[in-house]
């Protein structure tokens, strides 16, 4: 008979476990969802060689799978004794692809380097704009988008039922010491 007590107990906790599940990621986009951090690279190899003097006005977009953190940086890859790109006079612009929205834009204020983040973005397909000059011959620049997924926090009635079946183990245990 202490068994199949035992054995109901049981269940309904297991029930009320499965009860309380919420689903934390809906996919959206192909991606994968709790990976600790989301890393897209990029550089304007693909525009050709660029000339001294040159505006470059380029666009990148990338996919975020899930609802992350944000952050942007940018730097001068050709790297001689002087700066080599200038993002002075410049901007890096994030829009969503979806309806080429603005997010945010950041002014270049260095030349060889440009850099903005902590944004919260839901997931989706977004886009850099990325406007500055070439100082030299055939100087590059590259970037990188570091995402960190959100922490899901969970919801008041999951932590009740939670307590509610350590409250009810506690109990079991009581009762059978005494």
């Amino acid at each position: 008979m202490k068994f199949f007590r035992q054995l109901i107990v049981t269940v309904a906790l297991a029930m009320c476990g499965v009860a309380a599940h919420a689903d934390i990621y809906v996919p959206k986009d192909p991606g994968a969802p709790g990976v600790f951090s989301n890393t897209w690279t990029f550089d304007d190899s693909s525009t050709g060689t660029h000339a001294a003097g040159a505006e470059f006005k380029d666009v990148f977009y990338f996919n975020v799978p899930d609802a992350q953190n944000i952050s942007v940086s940018l730097t001068d890859l050709f790297k001689t004794s002087s700066s080599d790109v200038s993002f002075l006079g410049g901007a890096l612009i994030l829009f969503s692809y979806s309806d080429f929205t603005e997010l945010q834009n950041v002014d270049g204020t260095q030349k060889s380097t440009l850099s903005g983040g902590a944004w919260l973005l839901d997931s989706g397909t977004y886009g850099l704009y990325v406007v500055g000059t070439y100082l030299v011959d055939g100087a590059s620049y590259g970037g990188q988008v570091l995402g960190t997924p959100v922490v899901a926090v969970p919801e008041p009635a999951t932590v009740l039922l939670l307590l509610a079946g350590l409250a009810l183990v506690a109990v079991v245990a009581q009762r059978r010491r005494a």
